[in-house]
């Protein structure tokens, strides 16, 4: 029974998230929500006491998905290679078309109602298992101290601004491994030259 009613939930919230993509939050009723689920608004109401709070459930998810970027452990040797992977797993997740598709979301209802800003998913938490990473690096003794948030702050923007950005607003298409692993390689360069000489 638990699955069926999970699995109505995530009805729910598929629904929601093509609706809001359509036609915004505030011109998406809960009616209309059920419908798109083939639901009924009773079902949608014991998920969700209010719309505010579907799209708080909404919101977490693509959090939660931000937290679960997996990254190997740091080793010693071949940091070049290492951060390479870092920034191929972090561009795969940031370009993903469920990533993208919540983020639409997300950023249409804060652009919406500016005062919820506070709320919102900062752009920090995608970065944050790199952050740990190099943390841990540094721990080990594989990268000299220096201020890791920064470091990721400025790792993170260089690949963001070329993959996440333009897929986001352009919905341009993915880049190529190829194409992917040539600006990775400069990127890592730049960085390991400044933070890890």
């Amino acid at each position: 029974m638990g699955g069926r009613k999970s699995a109505k939930r995530d009805d729910v919230i598929c629904a929601a998230v093509s609706l809001f993509q359509q036609y915004g939050y505030l011109e998406t009723s809960m009616d209309r929500i059920a419908e798109e689920a083939q639901v009924s608004k009773r079902t949608v109401y014991n998920h969700f006491e209010s719309k505010e709070a579907l799209f708080e459930a909404i919101r977490e998810e693509l959090v939660s998905r931000c937290g679960h970027l997996q990254l190997p452990e740091p080793v010693a040797g071949a940091l070049h290679e290492q951060l390479k992977q870092v920034g191929r797993l972090y561009a795969e997740l940031m370009t993903s078309d469920d990533f993208i598709k919540l983020t639409r979301v997300v950023l249409s209802r804060f652009i919406q109602s500016p005062h919820m800003v506070g709320a919102a998913v900062t752009g920090r938490e995608p970065q944050m298992p790199i952050q740990r990473w190099i943390e841990q690096a540094q721990a080990k003794g594989l990268m000299p101290a220096f201020d890791a948030q920064q470091a990721t702050t400025e790792f993170a923007g260089m690949i963001t601004a070329t993959e996440f950005w333009p897929r986001l607003i352009q919905d341009e298409q993915q880049r190529s491994a190829a194409e992917r692993d040539r600006y990775l390689e400069s990127v890592v360069g730049m960085f390991l030259k400044h933070y890890a000489p």
